[in-house]
């Protein structure tokens, strides 16, 4: 708290509140939790899951246990949800119902779903969370100074591969220089 009140978040121009920028890491920082390396399925979620949310680049080392828990549920529903449909019906003390698994499966699709809402993994989280759209093409101006200039580059040269296009697009600013660089070195050895 500051000194009168809670921080104020910042906002945008048009007054509403703008979140944090994410400060994501890279996948290989974030260790898999044992219970979660000695279940196949868990672990293939984990990684999946891993994944993405470092190319959204929304993971943090905080989300390890998180992620453990939420592919630890999905496993425990896969696993309950097959044998809830090998054996559907069980004999108890009044009579047939269902298999017990029907409702731990259930019970854990519900609490992998609420993680995943959390994560923003879900149509509905998704449309809430604001992830940086793709970059617009270069402008009009842009092209035309690109053509009369052999040292200016831009995602829309047709001498460009689409590994050269994608990193002007959403590369780094090291990795941008070195495309330059090596598009304008071919430029000078063929023209």
């Amino acid at each position: 708290m500051g000194k009168h009140g809670p921080r104020k978040m910042a906002r945008d121009s048009h007054g509403i509140p703008m979140a944090p920028a994410p400060s994501g890491v890279a996948a290989a920082a974030i260790e898999k939790p044992q219970h979660v390396a000695d279940d196949a399925v868990a672990s293939d979620v984990f990684d999946k899951l891993v994944g993405y949310l470092a190319a959204r680049g929304d993971l943090r080392k905080s989300h390890e246990l998180p992620l453990g828990l939420l592919a630890g549920e999905w496993s425990r529903h896969v696993t309950a949800a097959r044998i809830a449909r090998e054996t559907p019906i069980v004999d108890g003390p009044r009579g047939p119902k269902a298999h017990p698994a029907a409702g731990i499966a259930a019970a854990a699709a519900r609490v992998a779903r609420d993680l995943l809402a959390d994560f923003g993994l879900t149509p509905a989280s998704l449309a809430r969370i604001d992830v940086p759209a793709a970059p617009a093409g270069p402008s009009l101006i842009d092209r035309f100074r690109a053509k009369r200039n052999g040292d200016r580059v831009t995602p829309d040269d047709s001498d460009l591969s689409p590994e050269q296009r994608h990193t002007l697009l959403y590369g780094t600013e090291a990795e941008k220089a070195a495309v330059v660089a090596d598009v304008v070195e071919d430029r000078k050895m063929f023209a």
